[in-house]
């Protein structure tokens, strides 16, 4: 019976320690996989964070162009597909082509003295990027404020503004 038992208790004792290790080996594995896809999360977390911080800065160029009346920095980063509504179009514009007629009216003309880039987010996912934000613009001492929609996309030459949408706030 001694020997029995001993035969069953090492073979039991053995199971326990196999299953022991087996269970190491899977919470090592869960383990694993855990900091890989947090490890993905994170980088995509940055990806996205660098995408919104680049998005940002070409949006903040444009404005400083617009301050002195000059389009082209956002002639430079708008796709040639555009499409474009603004208060001042009677239907959305299709094209470059047709952005640069509406924008080659306000050359030289100053936009605005000093503006604010207010409430500013960026949603991205992939290669595209969207940001909106309230563009506070200041002339003299008057302030008027702008809801703005740009919807970025990353092509080889770089972020490109494919379609925009501004509308006055109330």
């Amino acid at each position: 019976m001694r020997l029995l038992m001993t035969g069953i208790c090492g073979f039991a004792g053995s199971a326990v320690a196999d299953a022991g290790k087996g269970l190491q080996m899977k919470n090592s594995i869960l383990a694993v996989a855990v900091a890989a896809a947090l490890g993905g999360v994170l980088a995509a977390a940055d990806g996205n964070e660098a995408a919104a911080r680049e998005v940002v800065a070409l949006e903040r160029k444009t404005l400083d162009g617009w301050q002195v009346g000059n389009p082209d920095p956002l002639l430079a980063i708008s796709d040639p597909e555009i499409t474009y509504f603004h208060v001042v179009t009677d239907k959305r514009l299709d094209g470059l082509p047709a952005v640069k007629a509406l924008f080659e009216a306000y050359r030289g003309t100053p936009l605005f003295d000093s503006y604010e880039m207010a409430d500013a987010k960026v949603q991205s996912s992939g290669d595209t990027a969207v940001l909106t934000y309230t563009l506070v613009r200041h002339v003299g001492t008057a302030t008027t404020r702008w809801n703005a929609t740009q919807v970025y996309q990353r092509k080889k030459e770089g972020w490109r503004i494919i379609h925009s949408h501004w509308s006055a706030t109330r």
